[in-house]
């Protein structure tokens, strides 16, 4: 009787010590990871040291507006993607899509105009978005 509760408590021990570990683990990949100092000399150095700091490197909001969108209706696809390549969620009938022009990928509105903010290129092939004029029915207001 007492062998087995020795080995009840060994192996109590063992599994708070793997639970443990594996909090630790997980707490530290839930670290943000500061950001890399920008090299002196280079241009985004540059912009901030005479602008005081503050770069904006994504697009601005009219910018991001005047990109085109559509609507997912019922069977037809809209696009040739079936999902969003930055929420990874699937296009669902009355999502507002992004279409980018240049690349012609297309992304939930919210998902990539977030992303165009930080970050002036498509999510998947990196190419900048030139903004094109909107067409007479199209309406810009988000």
């Amino acid at each position: 009787m007492a062998a087995l509760q020795i080995a009840f408590a060994v192996i109590s021990v063992a599994v708070v010590v793997v639970i443990a570990y594996f909090l630790h683990t997980c707490s530290r990949e839930a670290t943000p990871i500061p950001p890399m100092p920008t090299p002196p000399g280079t241009a985004v150095d540059a912009a901030a040291t005479a602008g005081g700091g503050d770069v904006e490197l994504g697009m601005d909001e009219a910018a991001i507006s005047a990109l085109p969108r559509v609507v997912v209706h019922g069977g037809d696809a809209a696009t040739a993607e079936a999902s969003c390549a930055v929420c990874l969620g699937d296009y669902d009938r009355g999502d507002v899509l992004r279409v980018l022009p240049g690349c012609d990928h297309s992304f939930h509105r919210p998902c990539v105009d977030q992303w165009l903010r930080l970050r002036p290129s498509c999510p998947v092939c990196r190419t900048p978005p030139a903004p094109t004029a909107p067409s007479p029915g199209q309406a810009t207001n988000d």
